[in-house]
């Protein structure tokens, strides 16, 4: 990929990504200057003796320089799955890093042909993503994030995950805990973390307040069916998908009906 004229006539960014403080000590975080369909959440969890850190962005700028003034402990990395919107900046945090099984291969060894534009997409996915209702041409990123920014050189590192994880294992920061549901559908991989103590659910790609993708090569919409069925049991008072606001228990019932019909 060369910059060419999209890169060229791009404006610089003032601050790369954008914050807000949400109840029960989460720290929402997403990158505005990133198209509609790739801008994702990621989420900052205060625990007692760690925080949790959920998802790593298109890493096009530095997420662990811009969350350094937030991070006063240890931090448990957790992916939801491993789509290029949620693990950009993902070897920064190579410490503690924890996905599921089904999609490490992926983060070992991220696929080397993903560009900041949607002209260096193959026919093929520029089609299956037209399906789903997006719009695909132009560049992935609306702003430069720094006058010297080479979008040629942007690429996603491999990493190699501390921690697998599956159906029923936990996230501990000390004085709260964070049960991990397999939730494949989205993608094999797809997991969703719910803290039982308060109801609160931190969904990935498997459930936003949005139009949910199961077209994706690596989707699946009949496990996508029975993930939807297993979330829908749940005491789920506030969730924090992987895309757009976060939403309370009816639109979280809504979105599951909508999908299942």
């Amino acid at each position: 990929m060369l910059p060419g004229p999209t890169f060229d006539r791009m404006p610089t960014a003032d601050n790369w990504f954008a914050v807000e403080w949400l109840p029960l000590g989460v720290l929402r975080i997403w990158e505005p200057h990133v198209s509609r369909l790739l801008r994702a959440n990621m989420f900052l969890v205060r625990g007692r003796d760690r925080d949790l850190l959920v998802d790593a962005g298109m890493g096009v700028c530095s997420l662990r320089r811009f969350l350094d003034p937030y991070l006063d402990k240890p931090v448990v990395h957790v992916l939801s799955h491993a789509h290029v919107d949620h693990i950009g900046s993902a070897h920064e945090f190579a410490d503690d890093l924890v996905m599921h099984a089904a999609e490490a291969d992926v983060m070992r060894d991220p696929p080397a042909d993903l560009e900041l534009s949607f002209d260096g997409y193959t026919p093929e996915r520029k089609e299956r993503l037209r399906r789903s209702g997006f719009d695909v041409s132009g560049a992935l990123i609306a702003a430069s994030p720094s006058p010297s920014f080479d979008p040629a050189r942007w690429h996603i590192p491999g990493v190699e995950p501390t921690r697998l994880v599956g159906e029923g294992d936990t996230v501990d920061l000390g004085d709260r805990s964070f049960d991990v549901l397999h939730t494949p559908g989205h993608s094999p991989g797809s997991i969703c973390l719910l803290e039982a103590a308060t109801g609160m659910l931190i969904g990935g790609d498997t459930i936003y307040d949005g139009l949910l993708i199961d077209t994706l090569p690596d989707s699946d919409p009949q496990a996508y069916a029975v993930s939807m069925r297993k979330l829908k049991q749940l005491k789920v008072s506030t969730v924090h998908g992987g895309h757009r606001e976060s939403f309370g228990f009816e639109k979280f019932q809504f979105l599951i009906d909508q999908y299942l019909s």
